[in-house]
């Protein structure tokens, strides 16, 4: 993708990313000798629907363009004008931009993949959003395939569209640690490290060197040994996927943090969280009764920051299991193969559409008969996540005699990480109050699950929410809600509470009278209750924890997981009074 700049001015661009790989964001671009070279740091994109006025090649357009969430967002009518939209029907009142995967020229990891996602992928589709009543499009996700590349000039506050560019001559990164420097000679600034697998175009060379550029407008000089040559035209391809690298270190747990999205998703952290490797937003849901088409809610934006800051992201495919007909339609449809087929083409052609890094499985409110069919359909999807490099993880249920829905030993078998949800130890239609994760009932669930399923490849879940109990004098649940960490110090800060530390549950308890002669009750959930599970991580040697969701978490837990996941620190240094 190009880069607009002017020579010897200093101008902050943020750009947005070609889909097909994990691009650098440009935050600072800086006039040098041998061209124009980026200073990078944390991108942060601001969560407001500004409009700003467009330019074509450098020509102001009559139609305004939108900037939101890391997403350039264009009129469908602009791309229709400059872009290649023959193979895309616009459906505005569906919303939608639809095409068939069958219809494309498009290239994954390899011929079996692509062979399949095309056979079986059938029509799909980008979501059209209306900003401003104009219906509009992300180009960060339709760049290549209709041959249109934008950025947004944040210096001079407008939108800049240019022709999609792949590039003739590219090549690939192949070893680790590759940097691309900006000058041969000895006054060279810091040379910017590549990722493995990241595209590069060539532009000359020297005998021991390629100058090339990077997708996002880097440019300077790598190695020759450093990278492979690769013999495709990617401007003439629809769509481009090649194989990932796998980023997996069996030595470190990972941080993995859910987080909830539907028609809209939330901004993605703006910084690196410490001790937090992995986002994993609920985009992708089955249709009910569809014939195992998929319904996408990706945003290609909070893939572009995400990356950015230095997150992985998997994406979170589910049974759409809240929708009415959930439980008897995932049954139909494991059970057929050619709906089954096109549920697996379509989850992975999204995950790999837009850019993310792996597929995190979760299905719930399965029938029990649907035992084999769904390890047979995490089996057939692993087949092609593997071959694209995608790591895939399956979430389940805790192993308890009404959830033989989930066969841990041989799920296990088919996953790089099998994640228990070990909370909701009391939920919302309890019929008494409690702690949703006491540690007892989460250390029980670990032994359970590790009887089946090797510790190298089991994450325990962790809350980051609890519930506010309403409860009568016999502990029964009047009502309750969901709280966030914050709430909850909000609410003992204001009704002046003293928590006390329950030493069989590993949590800080508070009760205060309620209106009626109730009484409110929180089991909570903070740094130090965080602290405590983490200790299970490291007494049963763990692959990692899995914490629902982002949004309920305070700042104080970062240090937790970073000390205690990252660098093995004792629970001693976090287990001490709050209050």
């Amino acid at each position: 993708m190009l880069i607009y700049v002017e020579i010897s001015l200093l101008t902050e661009v943020v750009m947005k990313r070609s889909q097909k790989f994990p691009f650098l964001q440009i935050l600072l671009v800086v006039s040098l000798v041998f061209g124009l070279f980026v200073v990078s740091s944390s991108a942060s994109y601001a969560d407001d629907r500004y409009a700003f006025p467009m330019y074509y090649n450098n020509t102001p357009l009559a139609q305004n363009g939108f900037f939101l969430r890391g997403n350039v967002y264009v009129p469908i009518s602009v791309l229709q004008s400059y872009g290649d939209t023959d193979k895309i029907t616009f459906n505005t009142s569906k919303m939608q931009a639809s095409f068939n995967l069958a219809e494309l020229n498009m290239q994954m990891a390899d011929t079996a993949t692509t062979e399949f996602v095309q056979k079986w992928g059938g029509t799909v589709y980008v979501p059209l959003k209306k900003v401003d009543n104009v219906v509009v499009i992300s180009l960060n996700a339709v760049e290549q395939l209709c041959k249109l590349s934008g950025a947004y000039d944040a210096s001079r506050s407008r939108i800049l569209l240019f022709p999609y560019a792949g590039g003739s001559a590219s090549a690939a990164v192949t070893s680790r640690e590759v940097t691309l420097t900006p000058s041969l000679g000895a006054y060279s600034t810091a040379p910017v490290t590549l990722p493995e697998g990241e595209t590069l175009y060539i532009t000359g060379e020297t005998p021991s060197y390629y100058k090339a550029q990077t997708a996002s407008g880097i440019t300077g000089y790598v190695q020759k040994s450093a990278i492979k040559i690769m013999e495709i035209d990617l401007s003439d391809l629809d769509f481009y996927a090649p194989k990932k690298t796998k980023d997996i270190d069996s030595g470190v747990p990972i941080n993995l943090a859910w987080e909830y999205a539907s028609a809209s998703t939330p901004v993605a952290p703006a910084v690196k969280h410490p001790g937090l490797d992995v986002l994993a937003p609920t985009w992708l849901d089955l249709f009910v009764e569809q014939g195992g088409a998929v319904q996408n809610e990706t945003d290609a934006g909070y893939v572009d920051l995400a990356h950015a800051n230095g997150y992985k992201v998997w994406t979170t495919i589910t049974n759409n299991f809240s929708a009415t007909g959930s439980t008897n339609f995932t049954s139909k449809c494991l059970a057929d193969e050619a709906m089954m087929n096109k549920a697996i083409a379509q989850y992975l052609f999204y995950t790999c559409f837009y850019d993310c890094d792996g597929i995190n499985i979760d299905f719930e409110q399965m029938k029990d008969a649907i035992t084999k069919d769904f390890t047979n359909f995490v089996a057939s999807l692993r087949n092609y996540t593997e071959r694209q490099g995608l790591v895939l993880s399956v979430d389940t249920m805790l192993p308890r005699p009404w959830n033989v829905e989930y066969d841990f030993t041989n799920l296990a078998k088919h996953v790089d990480y099998l994640i228990i949800m070990s909370y909701d130890e009391h939920y919302s239609s309890s019929t008494s109050a409690g702690s949703v994760s006491s540690l007892p009932w989460v250390e029980e669930a670990v032994q359970d699950t590790l009887a089946m399923v090797p510790n190298e490849k089991l994450i325990m879940g962790i809350p980051f929410y609890t519930r506010v109990w309403v409860t009568d004098n016999n502990n029964r649940n009047l009502s309750n809600s969901s709280a966030s960490m914050a709430k909850v110090q909000e609410l003992i800060k204001t009704n002046n509470l003293t928590p006390t530390w329950s030493a069989s549950g590993k949590q800080y308890f508070v009760s205060w009278p309620a209106a009626n002669g109730r009484t409110n009750k929180i089991w909570i959930e903070d740094s130090r209750s965080i602290a405590n599970r983490l200790a299970l991580v490291q007494k049963y040697d763990l692959a990692g924890s899995a914490c629902w969701q982002l949004a309920f978490a305070d700042d104080t837990v970062w240090p937790v997981f970073e000390a205690m996941l990252k660098n093995g620190a004792p629970l001693s240094q976090f287990d001490t009074e709050k209050y």
